[in-house]
């Protein structure tokens, strides 16, 4: 997609880096406090998801079912391809990964190989990827870069103590090693996807 200003390439790099930082935390750090937080899965999350890009603005609602959150030797076996094998191989490793829970949209379904929770200071902040691109916003306008390398979708979700929050999702994505945490998160959209109005459901 074509971004018309320096001022949006600003927006969207302080975007983008403040997902990989919250990813880098994930990733290394699965407890800030030093002690794992209690895993709180199954759940389910519905939001609201707002998408802005140059053929105009869309809303569209999403439910995020996460079954239970990816195992310490399932993550270690992504990171290590990651690390060594860069974007390519920890797609190999990513699908190979027991599914863990699916996002929804509309009548569409996405598997989630990878969950992860880690505390904060007012709740928590859930890392998901999932094993395919849930669309290429942009990708069909004259003149979009190319679709290739970006196999996955990523998700934030930073959630309070009541289950309400807010999120954001590259919605095709490239994972890579690189940058201040050694995770690279570079998103196939312009202006990353907002989720807005979420909330944990109530059984």
């Amino acid at each position: 997609m074509h971004v018309h200003s320096a001022c949006v390439q600003r927006r969207i790099a302080r975007g983008v880096t403040a997902m990989i930082v919250v990813w880098g935390v994930a990733v290394g750090h699965p407890s800030a406090q030093g002690k794992p937080r209690k895993q709180t899965a199954p759940e389910t999350f519905s939001a609201r998801l707002s998408v802005g890009a140059q053929e105009g603005r869309g809303d569209a609602y999403v439910t995020i079912r996460v079954d239970r959150y990816t195992a310490p030797k399932d993550i270690d076996v992504m990171e290590k391809a990651l690390k060594e094998g860069g974007s390519a191989a920890f797609v190999v490793a990513l699908k190979r990964a027991p599914i863990v829970g699916h996002i929804e949209a509309g009548n569409k379904s996405f598997s989630i190989r990878w969950a992860r929770e880690k505390p904060s200071d007012t709740g928590r902040v859930i890392s998901l990827v999932v094993d395919s691109p849930v669309y290429f916003v942009g990708g069909g306008v004259p003149g979009a870069k190319s679709r290739e390398g970006f196999d996955t979708a990523v998700v934030q979700l930073t959630m309070d103590s009541s289950g309400l929050g807010e999120g954001r999702m590259a919605a095709a994505a490239k994972v890579k090693p690189g940058g201040a945490t050694g995770v690279d998160i570079e998103a196939y959209d312009a202006e990353p996807v907002k989720l807005t109005s979420v909330k944990r459901q109530i059984s």
